[in-house]
């Protein structure tokens, strides 16, 4: 299960030069041509664009966003202000399609479906799932089932939010059926895996189960995230896909990033504190929360300012003394830190949040409880829908899944109201005229539920 870690770096080289990929001439390029990449690889670059994206500008956005950090100089404080350029995340754009995206990503499955591989399908098709659901989150209607076959749609239409969320949904499912799969020529990605965390999971010798956990997790994501609209049905199919998520509550089943100790290996994070020095600071929505709860995490997530205590900041202020702000720890900076993606605490708090929504609040209550408890934090005695998120909030730190929590429940609360989607990019919409048209909303955002958990 073990793997240098170069090749990882390689991909994150050629990820950095990606166009938009409706305008790119790799589309003149067969890639089933076994010249260009063998399915190992791509495999591996797949997982490396993943990771870019969640550590990269679209999660340091979101993270800016939610308030957990607040910028300080520009253009950083401006994006704590919501002000961004209309091709600024044309880059995320076009990852989720090509240099790892969703070209690849079905490169790997058919290759893998032709050689009786179903694992290795499965797998491709999970992380498929990961890309397209996050770029369905940001910008609603995306291109999907045309953008698949871009030699044959030169300019895709976009299919509704809904309809892709259906697709996921039902993609992951196959996906469970796949990983089960037997036999000789169902070897999965092998020495490739280790760079989902496979390989140091408590299923590291099964990683099917790994992988099933983590689909399972992703469907009850999804299911939430449709739960705006569809209500009770959507938390009962949360509730269902998530008792056969990631139960592991030591971590060890988590999916997580995985990186080396060098520039072109490291998280990104690592290499945006390096250059960025004091650029983002830890802001006072989050640390206000955490400071109320006496959180075990604080010195996990955060260094102490001058002043010996944990210190945030509204967005886009810098503090008289700007050395009294807590910067990100020492331990979130570094290189190798394998960023958590999808993991038993998401999966324990869906299964919270479902249950109060359902009205039962005791079980909501047990799960809170359990994934505090895994997080060393004390137990509280009254559940209610804000403690639930306010606790995913500060538990899945710098993960862009928190911008869908705030967009569906209102918590948790925060001093300014950011955006609630990103625009096209405009070069997306110069290239393909069946861009859809901008909106304020995506379709499953309706605006914050309630509820007592009575």
């Amino acid at each position: 299960m073990r793997r240098t870690l170069s090749l990882l770096g390689a991909a994150l080289l050629v990820m950095t030069g990606c166009r938009q990929f409706l305008d790119s001439k790799n589309l003149n390029n067969n890639p089933n041509d076994p010249s260009i990449a063998s399915t190992g690889p791509l495999f591996t670059g797949a997982q490396a664009n993943l990771y870019s994206q969640i550590e990269g500008q679209l999660g340091r956005t979101v993270a800016l966003w939610m308030e957990g950090f607040s910028g300080q100089a520009s253009p950083f404080n401006n994006l704590s202000l919501y002000s961004y350029g209309a091709d600024d995340y044309l880059n995320n754009w076009s990852r989720v399609y090509g240099g790892g995206g969703l070209i690849d990503l079905r490169t790997i499955e058919q290759r893998s479906l032709a050689a009786g591989d179903s694992i290795f399908a499965g797998q491709a098709i999970v992380l498929e799932a990961m890309q397209i659901s996050m770029a369905a989150d940001i910008w609603g209607d995306i291109p999907y089932a045309q953008a698949a076959q871009p030699t044959v749609y030169k300019t895709p239409k976009a299919q509704p939010q809904q309809a892709v969320y259906d697709s996921l949904l039902t993609a992951l499912a196959k996906a469970t059926v796949y990983l089960a799969a037997s036999g000789p020529t169902n070897a999965g990605a092998q020495s490739y895996d280790n760079l989902s965390g496979v390989a140091n999971s408590t299923d590291a010798n099964n990683p099917p189960a790994f992988w099933t956990a983590v689909a399972n997790t992703l469907r009850a994501r999804i299911f939430m995230h449709l739960a705006a609209r569809l209500g009770v049905s959507a938390y009962d199919s949360a509730t269902a896909a998530a008792l056969a998520g990631i139960r592991d509550s030591t971590g060890a089943s988590d999916f997580t990033s995985v990186h080396g100790t060098t520039a072109i290996t490291a998280n990104v994070w690592s290499d945006f504190q390096s250059i960025y020095i004091g650029d983002l600071v830890a802001a006072t929505t989050i640390i206000g929360i955490m400071n109320a709860d006496n959180d075990p995490r604080l010195p996990a997530y955060w260094s102490q300012g001058d002043q010996g205590t944990y210190f945030g900041t509204p967005p886009a202020v810098v503090p008289a003394d700007p050395a009294e702000a807590s910067n990100l720890s020492n331990a979130r900076s570094a290189q190798a830190f394998p960023q958590p993606i999808v993991t038993y605490t998401e999966n324990q708090l869906i299964l919270a949040e479902a249950a109060c929504q359902l009205h039962n609040g005791p079980q909501a209550l047990t799960y809170l409880n359990s994934e505090r408890a895994a997080a060393g934090a004390s137990a509280i005695g009254a559940i209610s829908l804000q403690a639930i998120m306010n606790e995913k909030y500060v538990a899945l730190f710098q993960n862009p899944e928190v911008w869908n929590d705030w967009k569906r429940t209102g918590f948790p609360t925060l001093v300014g109201t950011p955006p609630r989607r990103l625009t096209y990019p405009i070069s997306e919409r110069e290239a393909n005229p069946n861009t859809p048209a901008d909106g304020a909303r995506n379709w499953n955002d309706t605006g914050p539920v309630s509820s007592n958990c009575g």
